[in-house]
């Protein structure tokens, strides 16, 4: 992964993922959560961003090759208390 300038971050509460512009490659339900757990992922750096996909976690899970341009930030809004692991560039 170090050939392609990947980033890793785990996170089981709302954050920025990255501040600028970004692109999800991975990301991994490392601990699931209770019903209605999910993680919605935001053009921005704030809970006001645009909506760009969720990540149910109430089961684990492996979602690659997402490659979802962000250009304004990617902002983590968790709902519940699952755990995750994004791969972004």
């Amino acid at each position: 992964m170090v050939e392609y300038n990947h980033n890793v971050v785990s996170f089981n509460a709302d954050t920025v993922v990255k501040a600028a512009h970004g692109v999800i490659v991975n990301v991994y339900v490392s601990k699931t959560g209770s019903s209605g757990s999910k993680c919605i992922f935001k053009n921005g750096t704030s809970g006001s961003g645009t909506t760009e996909f969720t990540i149910f976690s109430e089961n684990q899970g492996t979602y690659v090759g997402i490659n979802r341009r962000f250009e304004d930030g990617i902002f983590a809004d968790i709902t519940g208390n699952a755990e995750y692991t994004v791969v972004f560039k």
